[in-house]
């Protein structure tokens, strides 16, 4: 019997849009897929995946817009901190809007919005194949995963970028960027029956230059990061035995809101899908013990 193959999509803003390279590469390759989990921008390219979507429409539609107008987010890192300093200024005064009860921030309306025309308005049953969207308990830092609902609801609540946007209020919880607490789901997958497992890192590097005290906050965010996913994904290869693959497009160099590298960021996913597929065929041909 062969292995059952699961996708474990990572976060990365911009970077992650490599997921939907990939998944268009799998596809082209005939590379069958039994479940899925998400992370942020994973989780959104997952979703698509899940319900069937034409995923090469979904790349020119995307790489044919504005994404950083239609979120209202700037390329700059630089910039997005100062827009965060200074909607932290406002709320403390007035209040936050989305700690109020039945609240819809704008800047979560227009993320739902997207993902609504991303996901066709449907719903986890009405996916062909399994999904899991990964978000985090803000006041707890419980990893949640969601599997119930609006699929564009969930994608919300993963992609919730702290500070950028705001916490989504789900069931008395407030739920934000999954990637704070599994920027990898390779375990979620795992949990959903995958014997086998095709990881997707679009994280940032750790080699970027430090020039500045803000530079050095984001490393220590960066790092912080890249160790918990090392100690996850050296668990998670001892429940798979080792049918562990990790891919890691060249996305690097892209900012995480510099998403007028769409393009690129998908093309990098494919080529980094068909660098390994002698591995991903050598995985998926293998016989469950």
């Amino acid at each position: 019997m062969s292995l059952k193959l699961g996708l474990a999509l990572g976060g990365g803003g911009a970077r992650g849009l490599a997921h939907l390279g990939v998944l268009i590469a799998l596809e082209d390759a005939g590379i069958p897929v039994s479940m899925i989990a998400g992370t942020s921008m994973g989780a959104v390219m997952g979703a698509a995946k899940s319900i069937g979507a034409d995923l090469p429409m979904i790349a020119r539609v995307l790489e044919s817009v504005d994404l950083n107008d239609m979120l209202q987010v700037t390329d700059s890192t630089v910039r997005e901190v100062q827009k965060i300093v200074g909607r932290s200024m406002v709320e403390y005064v007035r209040g936050s809007t989305w700690k109020e009860e039945d609240s819809k921030p704008h800047d979560l309306l227009r993320l739902r919005e997207l993902f609504r025309l991303l996901t066709a308005g449907r719903s986890f049953s009405d996916a062909e194949i399994p999904y899991a969207a990964v978000a985090a308990n803000l006041e707890t830092g419980e990893r949640v995963v969601l599997q119930e609902g609006l699929l564009c609801d969930a994608v919300v609540a993963s992609t919730s970028v702290p500070g950028v946007f705001s916490p989504v209020a789900c069931d008395g919880q407030f739920l934000i960027d999954g990637g704070v607490v599994d920027k990898l789901p390779v375990d979620v997958v795992i949990d959903m029956g995958a014997d086998a497992v095709i990881a997707i890192d679009a994280g940032a590097p750790l080699d970027r230059e430090i020039s500045t005290c803000l530079d050095t906050l984001l490393q220590t965010q960066r790092v912080t990061s890249h160790q918990l996913t090392a100690l996850q994904l050296e668990v998670a290869a001892k429940r798979l035995h080792g049918n562990l693959i990790v891919i890691k497009p060249d996305v690097g160099w892209i900012r995480m809101f510099a998403f007028e590298h769409t393009q690129a960021a998908i093309q990098a996913g494919k080529d980094a899908v068909t660098a390994r597929l002698d591995d991903i065929h050598a995985l998926v041909d293998r016989d469950k013990e």
